[in-house]
């Protein structure tokens, strides 16, 4: 009898843990956005020849070069920051900003924008993806991010 006991009371608390740690799929304000991040993932939730070598991808950051993989974002106090793709590659001045309860976050870069619906945020990573229009196909590129 004590034993089931135990068990039930032992379940109910594996449950309760379980179920109360969730990842924050909001940022809370900007200054816990604020530092350096990499890019340690993109994914496109179709396959696709992204690359145009012949061969359809869904990940994309898997198919980089690792020179192209040192993608690198840094977010500074009010919405701006910098951002470089490559070894070699020159920093780019960005701006950014948070809407729809913070729950997006819009990185313009000078010749491209990234408007990622966030779904997971915590102290080390970032994920969002952006809806990506090609040749007349949609496409939903998700982004993760390191904290530096």
């Amino acid at each position: 009898m004590y034993k089931k006991i135990y068990l039930l009371a032992f379940s109910a608390l594996l449950v309760f843990f379980l179920t109360s740690c969730q990842k924050s799929d909001v940022i809370t304000n900007e200054q816990s956005l604020e530092g350096t991040w990499v890019v340690t993932g993109i994914t496109s939730d179709r396959a696709y020849d992204f690359n145009n070598d012949g061969r359809t991808e869904t990940d994309l950051y898997g198919s980089y070069t690792t020179c192209q993989r040192d993608i690198v974002a840094t977010f500074d106090a009010n919405g701006s920051g910098q951002m470089r793709q490559g070894c070699n590659a020159y920093w780019q001045n960005i701006t950014w900003r948070l809407s729809n309860n913070n729950r997006q976050l819009d990185i313009i870069l000078p010749d491209d924008q990234l408007n990622l619906a966030i779904s997971q945020f915590d102290n080390y990573t970032l994920r969002g993806t952006d809806q990506v229009y090609l040749n007349g196909n949609t496409f939903n590129i998700t982004y993760t991010f390191q904290r530096r």
